[in-house]
């Protein structure tokens, strides 16, 4: 008999490019040391049959969120980095586990620019998309400023 596909062992960066696929009362598990999280760290999600039903984890993971907190986490990320890099979504839930917090990601130039800049070397994200959220962000920019910053961000990759 083949594992139950919710207890079935993926990655970080499987779960967090995705999360909506998943019920929203399920539980993210993952490694329980956060400081070793990294993309291609193992992750599950447990379902549960009935409220309050008990669902051992998967041997080395620890339950750590529903899955509507990921939801609605990844959610808010993308629209601040449209194709946010596997790397930043588990900088995020890293973030907000440990710190219980949501970084603002949009409120400085060189750092939105570096992570949209990763998005496109990623192929996540178009050159073209990166360059209209980030003049969205940043209206009082120029377009010249706005294709300098961006382009400085590409060469620091």
């Amino acid at each position: 008999m083949s594992p139950l596909p919710e207890r079935r062992l993926q990655t970080l960066a499987a779960v967090l490019e995705d999360p909506q696929r998943f019920p929203a009362t399920a539980w993210l598990c993952a490694p329980p040391l956060l400081l070793g999280w990294a993309p291609e760290s193992p992750a599950a999600v447990l379902l549960t049959a009935a409220p309050g039903q008990t669902v051992p984890c998967p041997p080395g993971l620890a339950r750590l969120l529903f899955m509507d907190e990921v939801q609605l986490l990844m959610e808010r990320l993308t629209r601040q980095v449209p194709g946010a890099t596997a790397e930043l979504r588990v900088q995020v839930l890293y973030r907000y586990k440990t710190q219980h917090e949501f970084p603002a990601l949009t409120s400085h130039p060189d750092e939105l620019a570096g992570h949209l800049a990763a998005a496109v070397k990623a192929g996540s994200l178009s050159a073209p998309a990166a360059l209209a959220h980030f003049q969205k962000c940043f209206s009082h920019f120029t377009l010249e400023a706005v294709r300098h910053i961006l382009a400085q961000a590409m060469l620091r990759i």
